[in-house]
C-alpha cells in the first residue's frame, strides 16, 4: 500500500509517506514510499491518503448485512453485546471460513433476570443459581464478559461479579430495576452500559421501574440535573476510585432525544443522501413521539446534559469506549464524533476507537499499523486527524487476510459509493 500516511496512536501524528508491506496477514515491512516495485509484488496507490488501523464498535448486535457493512465502513472488531449463542457461533463461522465478510467478533454473555418485562434476546435466570450456571456455560463456551440486564435480582449480583472473575470473564450491563448504579459497582461491575442507566439513578425515585419504556421517557428530567449535586459527584468519584469504564452509547440517545418527524436525524446528515430512498426516509422518522413543544425542548436539553455529563466523566479520566447499539458502521462514525464534542481532539478519537479499544480487548496483535501486527487497517483519502469526518470516505479496508474496496460493494446496498477504487497494479516476476 503505497503513498501513504500512517496514523500512530502513540504520538497521534501521521507519518511522512510510507508504504506499509503485506505479506498473507501480517504487516512485515514499513518503508519509504516505493518507486520501483519489487517483481512478485502487488502495488494499491494511497494517493497521499491516510491509513488507520481497524475501529471497534463496542456496542454490537450483530448480523449479516450488518457484519458486512461494518467492515465496509472501517470498523473490524465488533463487541456483540447480546446475542442469541446459537445465531452469534454460526455467524463467527461464516467469518472465519471466509463464507461472510465481517469483523472479529468479542462476545458478551447475556443475562437477563424473570419477570413481566424480560428481554426476549440472551438467556434467561430465573434463580441465582441458574445465573451462576450460565455463567460457567458462557465461561465454557469462550465468552470474554457477560452482560447483566434490566429485570436482574440486584441482590444476587456481588456472587455473579465474584463468579465472573473467578472463571476470568468481566462484568458489564444495566442497571437491574429500583437499583442505582452506585450499587453495581460496589458490587463489582467492570464496566457500566448506557448513559442513560447511570444518570436514571439521579432523577428517579426508588420505586420507578426502568425495565419499561420509562428508562428512555425518563430522560426528559436530565435537563433539571444539577452535575455539581452530591449524588452525581458521588457515583463519578466510585467510577473513578473503582476503575468503572463506561459505554455511553451517546448516538442512539441522540437519535433518539433530537431526532423529529420530517427532519434529517443529525447522526446521518453527512453521508444520508448516499443511502437508498427507504434509509433517507426512516433518517426522518422520530424515534420517539413528542408531544408538544415543552416535551422538545426537555429532550433537547437532556441530550445536551448528557453531552455535559459525557465531558465531566471524560475530564475525571473516566474510561469511555465508543458504542452504537444502532449497528455500528457509519452509526459508529457519528459516535466517534460525539466523543469529539466532548473534549477530545480527532487523533485521540481515532486513537480511542482503534488502539485503545484493541488494548482493552486484549487484542495485541491490532490497532496500530506497525511491523508484526495483523494487517487491520483502512484507507481515506483525507486526514482524519484534522477532520475527524474523513473517515466516512473510506476506499480500501484490509482486515482477515483479505483487501476490500467499499465502492465495489455499496452498489449491492443500493448505496452511492464515497470514493474511487485505487489503483491496483501486478508487478510480474
Amino acid at each position: 500500500v503505497n503513498n501513504v500516511h500512517i496514523f500512530n496512536p502513540h504520538t497521534l501524528s501521521l507519518s511522512p509517506l510510507r508504504s506499509v508491506v503485506v505479506t498473507d496477514n501480517t504487516i512485515t515491512a514499513i518503508e519509504p514510499a516505493v518507486k520501483q516495485p519489487l517483481p512478485g509484488e502487488v502495488t494499491i496507490e494511497g494517493n497521499g491518503g491516510t491509513v488507520v488501523a481497524g475501529l471497534y464498535d463496542m456496542h454490537g448486535h450483530m448480523g449479516d448485512n450488518q457484519a458486512l457493512l461494518n467492515v465496509m465502513a472501517g470498523v473490524t472488531g465488533v463487541r456483540d453485546m447480546g446475542n442469541e449463542d446459537d445465531v452469534l457461533h454460526t455467524l463467527i463461522d461464516k467469518i472465519d471460513s471466509g463464507t461472510l465478510i465481517g469483523p472479529t467478533i468479542t462476545k458478551s454473555g447475556f443475562i437477563e433476570g424473570v419477570s413481566d418485562y424480560s428481554a426476549a434476546t440472551g438467556e434467561l435466570a430465573s434463580t441465582k443459581d441458574d445465573a451462576l450456571a450460565l455463567i460457567r456455560e458462557y465461561a465454557d463456551k469462550g465468552y470474554w464478559q457477560i452482560k447483566i440486564y434490566n429485570s436482574m435480582n440486584g441482590e444476587w449480583v456481588p456472587d455473579m461479579v465474584k463468579e465472573a472473575h473467578d472463571l476470568g470473564l468481566r462484568v458489564a450491563g444495566h442497571v437491574p430495576a429500583f437499583y442505582r448504579a452506585d450499587q453495581m459497582i460496589e458490587a463489582g461491575y467492570d464496566e457500566l452500559t448506557h448513559i442513560n442507566q447511570i444518570m436514571l439513578g439521579w432523577v428517579l425515585s426508588p420505586e420507578e421501574d426502568t425495565r419499561t419504556l420509562f428508562r428512555i421517557t425518563g430522560m426528559k428530567r436530565f435537563a433539571d440535573l444539577d452535575l455539581n449535586s452530591e449524588k452525581v459527584r458521588h457515583t463519578l468519584s466510585l467510577m473513578v476510585e473503582n476503575n468503572i469504564a463506561h459505554d455511553p452509547t451517546a448516538v442512539i440517545h441522540e437519535y433518539a432525544m433530537t431526532g423529529r418527524n420530517g427532519v434529517t436525524n443529525n447522526a446521518v446528515i453527512d453521508y444520508i443522501e448516499h443511502m437508498p430512498i427507504s434509509v433517507q426516509r426512516q433518517a426522518k422518522s422520530a424515534m420517539l413521539n413528542v408531544a408538544d413543544e415543552a416535551e422538545d425542548e426537555a429532550y433537547r436539553a437532556a441530550f445536551d446534559k448528557i453531552l455535559a455529563t459525557l465531558r465531566l466523566m471524560h475530564e475525571k479520566g473516566i474510561f469511555l469506549v465508543p458504542g452504537t447499539d444502532m449497528g455500528g458502521a457509519f452509526y459508529l462514525h457519528r459516535e466517534l464524533e460525539l466523543f469529539e464534542q466532548i473534549g477530545m481532539s480527532p487523533a485521540e478519537v481515532l486513537k480511542r476507537g482503534s488502539f485503545d479499544m484493541a488494548q482493552y480487548l486484549g487484542h495485541q496483535d491490532r490497532g496500530a499499523i506497525e511491523v508484526g501486527k495483523t494487517a487491520d487497517f483502512f484507507l481515506t483519502p483525507g486526514d482524519p486527524t484534522q477532520e475527524l469526518k474523513a473517515i466516512k470516505t473510506i476506499a480500501m479496508v484490509v482486515t482477515q487476510g483479505k483487501f476490500f474496496y467499499p465502492t465495489e460493494v455499496y452498489p449491492e446496498f443500493g448505496i452511492l459509493p464515497f470514493t474511487e477504487i485505487p489503483n491496483i497494479t501486478e508487478h510480474n516476476q
